[in-house]
Parts: C-alpha cells; sequence; structure tokens
C-alpha cells in the first residue's frame, strides 16, 4: 500500500508540490485572503466561489493532457522574480490588492516552470481567478459612479422611447408622482461582472478563431450596460403603474434575475450569428467544446523535464514568504487627531452650518470621520467636505469628485490643475473644476491632504501612499473639497474660494495630521 502510494506520488510530483506550495503561500499571506473571502460577500462578487471551483475543474480535465516537459520553463523564472518583487511591495504597504494579484501571477509563474509552454492549455482557469480577484475600492467606486449615471441616462432614453414622461438629474429619475434613484447596487455592476465570467467561459469553449471567440467575450460589456439600463426604464414602467412596490423587495430581485437570465439567452443569440458569419452549419449544442477529460496519453516518450528552473522559482518563493514573516510585525502608525466634531463653524466672517450624509456614504466610503457644511457671509455660501481615514491599506481610499458630482446631476465642463498660495512659504496645486447644471454653475477646488503632503489628484496620491506606507508606515489622510457658486465671474469664485481656504488651511493640522 505504502509502495503504491509513493507511486501514484512520484508519477504526479509536480501536482503535489504545486498544491503543498500554493497552500504554503495561502498560509503566509493570509490576511489577503481574508479580504479576498471578505470582498466575496459583496453582491457584485458573489458569483466569485462558483468560478473559483470551475476554474479548478477546467485543471483538473486538462491533466492527461499535459506532458513530461517544460520547454520554455525560464519565461516562468521571469514571472515569479516580478510577482515576488511586487508582492514583497505590496507586503511593505499592505495594499491588499497588490498582493491579492501578485500571489495569482507568483502562482501563474510557478506553474510555467513546471509546464513550460503548455501552461496555455490552463491559462483560462487562471484569468477566471484574476477576474474574481475584487478591483482595488478606487477602481470599483469611479467605475459603478460612471455606470450610475450612464445606465440612468440610457434608462431615461428607454422610458422616453416606452411613451413616458420623465425627467433625469444625475442618478434620479423623476417620474413626477414618484423619484428613483439609481444606487450604487443598480449601477450594472453586479451583472457586468459575473457576466463577462460567463463570457470568458463561453469564449474558452466555443470552437471558433479567436477573433470570434474575443468578440463573444467583450461583448458582455454593452449587453450588460443596455440590459441594465432596460431593466431601470421597466422598473420606471411598473412604478408608474403599480406604485413604488414595484422598484422594492422581491419584484427588484426577481426583475434583477430575468434580465440577467435574458443576458445570457443574447449571448447564446450571439454565437448563432457568429456562427452564420463564419458559415459554420453546426447546431448551437455543437458550437461548444464541453471540454471532457481525456484518457491519458500512453506515450512513451521520455521524460523531458527541466527542474532548475522550478528550484530557482521555489527559491525565490521561499525568499518573498521569509521576508513577508518579517513585514508582519511592522504595526502600522496610527497618528492622533482631533475629530471633526470640534471642527470650527465660525471662520473669520464665515458663519457655517454642519450637515451629515443621508444614505449610508460613510461606509460606503471607508471614512473613519468626516466634515460636511455650509458657510456663509452676506449673500455668498461655500461648502466644504472633509473626508479622513486613518488607514487606507484595506483598498479604501478618498473618493474621486469626478466620480460622485456627475451622479448629483452636475456637468463637468472644465478641469485643471490651478495653484495656490497660503502665504510666502506654501504653495501647492488643487484641482480645479467647474460644473453647471441647468442654469447654475460652480466652482469646486479639490486636493488630497495627507502625512503633510498637498496632491492635487488621484495618481500622484497613489504614489504617495505606496511610498508612505513603505517608507513611515502610515496610509492616513484625507480628501479636501470647496465649493461655491459663481455668482457674476469665475474669477470672483477664486477669490472668494482662495481666500476661504487660506483662512481654513491653518487648522487642518489639528484634524489632519502631518
Amino acid at each position: 500500500m505504502r509502495n503504491n502510494s509513493t507511486h501514484i506520488i512520484s508519477q504526479n510530483w509536480r501536482s503535489v508540490l504545486y498544491t503543498f506550495v500554493v497552500v504554503s503561500l495561502f498560509l503566509v499571506f493570509k490576511e489577503a485572503i481574508i479580504e479576498i473571502y471578505a470582498r466575496w460577500g459583496e453582491e457584485r462578487y458573489s458569483h466569485a466561489p462558483l468560478v473559483f471551483l470551475i476554474a479548478l475543474y477546467f485543471v483538473w480535465i486538462k491533466r492527461n493532457e499535459l506532458s513530461e516537459s517544460n520547454h520554455y520553463a525560464w519565461f516562468g523564472v521571469l514571472i515569479a522574480l516580478c510577482s515576488g518583487v511586487t508582492l514583497m511591495v505590496g507586503e511593505l504597504s499592505a495594499i491588499w490588492t497588490i498582493v491579492q494579484y501578485s500571489l495569482v501571477i507568483l502562482c501563474f509563474g510557478l506553474a510555467w516552470t513546471m509546464l513550460g509552454l503548455q501552461i496555455r492549455k490552463i491559462a483560462v482557469p487562471f484569468l477566471l481567478i484574476l477576474l474574481v480577484v475584487p478591483l482595488p475600492y478606487m477602481l470599483d467606486v469611479m467605475l459603478s459612479g460612471k455606470m450610475q449615471l450612464l445606465s440612468s441616462s440610457l434608462g431615461v432614453s428607454i422610458s422616453r422611447m416606452l411613451g413616458m414622461s420623465v425627467f433625469q438629474d444625475g442618478n434620479v429619475i423623476d417620474l413626477g408622482i414618484y423619484k428613483l434613484q439609481v444606487v450604487e447596487a443598480c449601477s450594472g455592476l453586479n451583472y457586468m461582472y459575473p457576466l463577462m465570467t460567463i463570457g470568458l467561459l463561453m469564449g474558452y469553449m466555443y470552437k471558433a478563431p479567436f477573433v470570434a471567440r474575443f468578440t463573444l467575450f467583450i461583448s458582455t460589456i454593452p449587453i450588460s450596460v443596455i440590459m441594465n439600463s432596460f431593466r431601470i426604464a421597466m422598473v420606471a414602467l411598473f412604478v408608474n403603474h403599480s406604485g413604488i412596490e414595484a422598484a422594492e423587495g422581491f419584484m427588484h430581485y426577481f426583475e434583477g434575475w430575468i434580465i440577467f437570465l435574458v443576458c445570457i439567452v443574447l449571448l447564446l443569440i450571439e454565437v448563432k450569428l457568429l456562427n452564420r458569419i463564419l458559415n459554420r452549419k453546426v447546431t448551437l449544442a455543437d458550437s461548444f467544446d464541453y471540454l471532457e477529460a481525456k484518457a491519458a496519453s500512453n506515450s512513451s516518450q521520455v521524460a523531458e523535464i527541466n527542474k532548475t528552473p522550478i528550484y530557482v522559482a521555489l527559491a525565490i518563493i521561499l525568499l518573498t514568504s521569509v521576508s513577508t514573516l518579517s513585514i508582519h510585525h511592522r504595526e502600522e502608525v496610527i497618528p492622533q487627531r482631533q475629530t471633526f466634531e470640534s471642527y470650527p463653524l465660525q471662520i473669520g466672517n464665515w458663519q457655517g452650518h454642519r450637515y451629515e450624509f443621508q444614505n449610508g456614504e460613510k461606509d460606503i466610503l471607508g471614512l473613519k470621520d468626516y466634515f460636511l457644511a455650509n458657510y456663509n457671509q452676506a449673500n455668498k455660501k461655500i461648502d466644504l467636505y472633509m473626508g479622513y481615514t486613518d488607514s487606507q491599506r484595506a483598498g479604501f481610499v478618498p473618493h474621486s469628485p469626478k466620480a460622485c458630482i456627475p451622479g448629483g446631476g452636475w456637468e463637468i465642463s472644465d478641469t485643471k490643475l490651478f495653484p495656490i498660495e497660503i502665504d510666502a512659504h506654501k504653495r501647492f496645486e488643487v484641482t480645479r473644476m467647474v460644473i453647471s447644471k441647468g442654469e447654475s454653475k460652480q466652482i469646486v477646488y479639490y486636493w488630497f491632504h495627507q502625512r503633510g503632503r498637498d496632491l492635487s489628484n488621484e495618481f500622484p496620491m497613489k504614489f504617495a501612499l505606496l511610498y508612505d506606507a513603505i517608507n513611515i508606515n502610515r496610509t492616513d489622510g484625507a480628501i479636501v473639497r470647496f465649493t461655491t457658486n459663481v455668482y457674476q465671474s469665475e474669477a470672483e469664485a477664486d477669490v472668494e474660494l482662495i481666500n476661504f481656504i487660506r483662512l481654513n488651511y491653518p487648522l487642518f493640522k489639528t484634524f489632519i495630521p502631518n
């Protein structure tokens, strides 16, 4: 019995070794894996566990097609080296998205060293796993905001084609009696992510040239956008005839499932159309390779496995893991600060009135603390918003106004970097936006005030975040936004904003640590 077990292990030593290394990596980087598992609880990633099992099944059914060779295995070593370095950077900064993607690519590199160019036969399972690794929060939120606005606009257009009288104000669809808000859950990402995964699976099994298979996959994006907009229009129609109950509870989810099934049917119809274009006279069922497990080859070819690249890749993984274990002892520095509760409402001649978020934005944005207030002087008004987080390591980052302002019905007509001089010793750039809604026009200044830096936009903010996470072990910071109406001219509004910022800036160090 023992000899039989030993024989099985020796025959499948690559599989055994690979499984052992991957399980060990998951244990070493368990915080990043736990973060993936936690985000799989979100509705848009609820399909992820099933997709992960499907990826494993695809590898399993391909196992007998893999021969005892690993030609061009050194490419896998290069991939392992690059992903190992990236993984250590991710661990130093504890930015889980970097760690998660690097882990998948590192496992892919190790598999390449063991299989060589045969890795092509199991490349799609790795792509499936990459698809179900949650996107960075910043990108997820920005995509969601843009998708909400796009779905709202298309939904309104479809509603009008159906003869309904509707008015759109950003993500709010006004039906007269009722108002529907296209919230994050209705952005369409809940359709797009799983439908893209299904499209990849169908493209993988579709027996057609690569162009046709890629077309099938990429078409999932416009299909999900259009069908989500159609769903919004249908909800508006049902609400208009049956009341607000049609947009809530069971009916809301039932409509969603129906539309998702329609999306899958549309993909199957697309396969039929592609078959006609390609002049392929096959049934829909015969269009797909169902990837049945094939019998093991009886080839008597002598094994040609070059083990040196495998040993080098294992050494890289071991070095990365040992380095990571030492990094784990770094406790993130969370600086002391005063909460925004005590931020002054009387600043110079300006009198402020504080208000709160109404739709759970604090939790969605992952904020530790925030400040929202209207400041008034004579007939002039300036809105101030500050959103602070004490740690951005788990992916929560300050939310860009470029994503949320259009959701309020405002159109961004101009965006540029704009210099501000606080005093003789302090000068920095902010992002200046001109936004409009109907006859109203506003000027918006925003920047990221983080760990003593004033960063004008999202990209330098991300680089500074990575540098400071490694160098000083801090990822705290805030976004600061000032907004005012354009009463006479933009130049006058600029002067008002700059003067008000000069009054506020010295206060920031108490509430947003340098």
